[in-house]
């Protein structure tokens, strides 16, 4: 049985994941490009994607460790 709650988190780093990739992707089209002021709003968006990218996985890492919830269809080992 899949556990909601993991798949949810799975989800919530999923999407953070697709947030950073386009601040990065949207960071490097405007290199060189545009004003300082811009690129540094630019890099912001980025930290803090970042930053939202880290809260989501370690929520993930923390509830499959401690549930030892399947992850992609294998269960986690307690060692």
């Amino acid at each position: 049985m899949e556990c909601v709650y993991r798949v949810g988190l799975q989800k919530n780093y999923t999407t953070a994941s697709v947030i950073l990739d386009a601040a990065r992707t949207r960071l490097h089209q405007r290199i060189g490009n545009c004003p300082t002021t811009e690129f540094l709003a630019l890099a912001d968006e980025l930290e803090r994607a970042l930053d939202e990218l880290k809260i989501a996985r370690a929520a993930l890492d923390v509830h499959v460790r401690e549930h030892h919830c399947a992850v992609q269809g294998s269960a986690v080992r307690k060692d």
